[in-house]
């Protein structure tokens, strides 16, 4: 007699998906680029299939890759690591995380998480026998400090886990924040599993700070990266998780049985990618402000509430004040049939369990898209904001 297995729920970037290319919408919804990466990366990779080993690279990842990423840490942040014991590269942050998670927490433990949050932190920690702790931050300012998240930590608090800069928000977090976070983190003897996959999408001059950096917590982070969105070649499943030899250590162990290694020739396609000078994070963030300014610019001359963020390349608009009879996902159906757009509610970043806060009538919309793809996007949901 077969055990029942449990199905899981398909989620709603896939439903909207789907609807998307049935109703021949513009997908704004799934966040990745329209383009790929430089061409000189990519061809990197294409040549590296004749120049390097195709066989099992080492588990922890390409000496060459960790190596450039100790040197690229160290050129923007002025951290120090050791590239062999204190760098793994993963398959994509996912995995990263996933790992990271996995080795870390035990049934019982909890692991603190700041709402909205991205879809994959509540359900790896439950994998892991561990209780998820939503702390929701409130509009518009989304704000975070030491007195919001103690009520919070008890006993069985294990680690945080902080997506600093914030998807779906575009939030940074501010190094008195950072302070606050840190404080609690040392107080309580937990860690701090900081996914850090936009570091380099950051606008307005803005500056990313890595928890890492702060006193104390050299020992207590494990900082995760994602080449994928740094190069924007997502597909490529290329990430990796930085922190103190202990940290890393356990990370690795859980890593070596999901996933064991990553493409040989995208390693070392990526560790070239790391050697590109400063000027390339200049482009990056000057590109993505460009495309920032063009979509939030068009959204608010149709008079749509809008809200800048200061990094990631998700910018959130508000239906509410419109359409307020529309729960957010069938706000997102009506986008779709109707203004041919598609876009994600930000509730169900939240807790299912947080019933006010899902009425958070908030649609988050990818703008990593041509110019053209995003003034079409922008002006139909414009037509029909203003003629419905």
């Amino acid at each position: 007699m077969t055990k029942d297995i449990k199905k899981e729920e398909t989620t709603i970037f896939q439903k909207m998906t789907e609807l998307s290319i049935k109703n021949k919408a513009i997908n704004l919804g799934q966040g990745f680029p329209d383009e790929d990466g430089p061409i000189d990366i990519i061809n990197k990779a294409s040549e590296s299939l004749n120049t390097i080993s195709n066989q099992y690279p080492p588990m922890k990842g390409l000496a060459s890759l960790r190596k450039n990423i100790a040197k690229h840490l160290n050129a923007h942040y002025k951290l120090e690591f050791d590239w062999d014991n204190e760098i793994l590269i993963t398959n994509g942050a996912t995995e990263a995380l996933a790992s990271s998670i996995l080795s870390n927490i035990i049934p019982g433990d909890e692991a603190i998480i700041f709402e909205p949050a991205y879809d994959s932190y509540k359900p790896i920690v439950e994998k892991a026998g561990g209780k998820a702790i939503c702390v929701p931050l409130e509009s518009p300012k989304w704000e975070f400090s030491y007195n919001i998240l103690k009520p919070y930590i008890t006993k069985k608090s294990k680690l945080i886990i902080l997506n600093n800069p914030m998807n779906p928000l575009g939030k940074m977090f501010s190094m008195d924040e950072l302070k606050d976070l840190s404080k609690i983190v040392i107080e309580n003897d937990m860690i701090i599993i900081s996914d850090e996959v936009h570091e380099h999408i950051v606008f307005d001059n803005k500056k990313h700070i890595p928890v890492i950096s702060l006193p104390g917590m050299e020992d207590r982070v494990i900082k995760i990266g994602s080449a994928g969105k740094t190069f924007s070649l997502t597909g490529w499943k290329v990430g990796f998780a930085v922190g103190c030899t202990e940290l890393i250590k356990k990370v690795a162990g859980m890593h070596q049985f999901i996933t064991f290694t990553v493409p040989p020739n995208l390693q070392e396609a990526i560790a070239y990618a790391y050697t590109k000078p400063k000027t390339y994070y200049e482009n990056l963030r000057n590109t993505f402000q460009a495309k920032r300014d063009l979509i939030y610019t068009n959204l608010i001359k149709n008079n749509i509430i809008t809200y800048l963020p200061e990094s990631t390349y998700f910018i959130n608009m508000s239906y509410e004040e419109k359409f307020p009879e529309f729960q957010p996902e069938e706000f997102c159906i009506e986008l779709i049939k109707n203004a041919k757009v598609t876009g994600i509610p930000i509730s169900v970043f939240y807790n299912k369990n947080a019933e006010e806060i899902k009425k958070s009538k908030l649609i988050r919309l990818c703008f990593a898209k041509s110019n053209d793809i995003l003034i079409n996007a922008s002006n139909q949901i414009g037509e029909y904001f203003n003629t419905n």
